[in-house]
């Protein structure tokens, strides 16, 4: 599989799907890992401020969270 994403990229966010505290639409924010599973895909980032103490991993599938590269 090849990877979409590699350490370093900038992303910001279009939508996340965590029910009890998501990260705004148009949060952005450095990415530090990627984890390329067949099924599910994570993203450690390292968030910009206000956001920098968060520590949410993403994780994108259909119908979960959205980002995009910037």
């Amino acid at each position: 599989m090849e990877a979409e994403f590699t350490p370093g990229d900038r992303i910001t966010v279009i939508v996340c799907t965590d029910e009890h505290d998501p990260v705004p639409a148009g949060t952005t924010g450095t990415v530090t890992r990627w984890n390329p599973h067949p099924q599910v895909r994570q993203l450690t980032i390292d968030w910009d401020a206000p956001h920098h103490h968060r520590r949410l991993m993403l994780t994108l599938t259909d119908g979960g969270d959205r980002i995009e590269l910037i």
